[in-house]
């Protein structure tokens, strides 16, 4: 009787030690798929992309458009004639 429950022990110890060795090879095949995965995502295409733009992409604010830039002009044309107006009038005075 003791020896049978030795034999049973002794089996037992070596189908944990065959499923503690398939969980360690899964383990490694895991990570080592993760690793590969990780790898890929860096090689994205689109971290190929450059960015041309003339101004720093840290700078947050949009390109003036056209309009906006020919508005801007025509304001300050304007503010610069109403003060040359109110100076020349200030001086025939």
């Amino acid at each position: 009787m003791a020896e049978s429950f030795l034999e049973d022990q002794l089996r037992r110890i070596r189908e944990m030690t065959e499923r503690m060795s398939r969980a360690t090879d899964h383990a490694a095949e895991l990570n080592d798929e993760l690793t590969r995965h990780r790898e890929a995502i860096r090689r994205s295409p689109l971290n190929e992309v450059r960015d041309f733009r003339p101004y720093s992409p840290t700078h947050q604010t949009q390109p003036e458009t056209a309009h906006e830039s020919r508005e801007r002009s025509q304001s300050d044309a304007g503010s610069a004639r109403r003060h040359t107006a109110r100076e020349s009038t200030r001086r025939r005075r």
